[in-house]
């Protein structure tokens, strides 16, 4: 008999144990597969409002909405916003260089200007992974053409109140 209770022990201790290891597995593959990146809407506000034309340009922003995030293991505000290029021949794009390049083709990068609700700029760059060109954000648009994007500026602000669409570059050449 006592070998009997000894064996069930034994075999008890052995069973806890394999439990424990495999919830240990099992939590530790579900954090493994967690997305890298990962988003909650933000309530931020657009200035000036789409839809409408961004700055001066002929790019048409049809919408944007604001996401906090983690991009690649950075913390980053990121704006998934629609643009169409309302470039034309009659009214081409920027060309530092005419007339060579006078088609309706556009190049542009787009970043944003981050605000608290104090008005006060946050700090935040543009954000693409090292080692990729700097031309690795950049847009192409045919006369008329639509698409959309997703803007990360690389910031651990969370109290985003508002922002603004810039162009870093805006060309009828793509950038060096």
């Amino acid at each position: 008999m006592w070998y009997v209770l000894k064996f069930s022990r034994t075999l008890g201790a052995l069973l806890i144990v394999i439990i424990a290891v495999t919830i240990g597995v099992v939590v530790f593959q579900q954090l493994a597969m967690k997305p890298a990146n990962s988003v909650s809407p933000s309530t931020a506000v657009l200035e000036p409002a789409a839809p409408g034309y961004i700055g001066n340009s002929s790019i048409y922003l049809i919408s944007a909405k604001p996401y906090y995030g983690t991009y690649r293991g950075t913390a980053v505000f990121m704006i998934n916003v629609t643009v169409r290029s309302d470039y034309t021949l009659q009214q081409p794009p920027p060309n530092i260089i005419q007339p060579q390049f006078n088609g309706s083709r556009v190049f542009f990068i787009l970043y944003a200007d981050l605000y608290d609700k104090n008005g006060a700029r946050i700090n935040s760059n543009l954000y693409y992974p090292a080692g990729e060109p700097f031309g690795y954000w950049m847009v192409e648009l045919n006369d008329g053409q639509t698409t959309s994007l997703a803007i990360y500026m690389a910031t651990s602000s969370r109290d985003v109140d508002r922002y603004s669409l810039i162009f870093r570059y805006l060309e009828g050449i793509p950038a060096a």
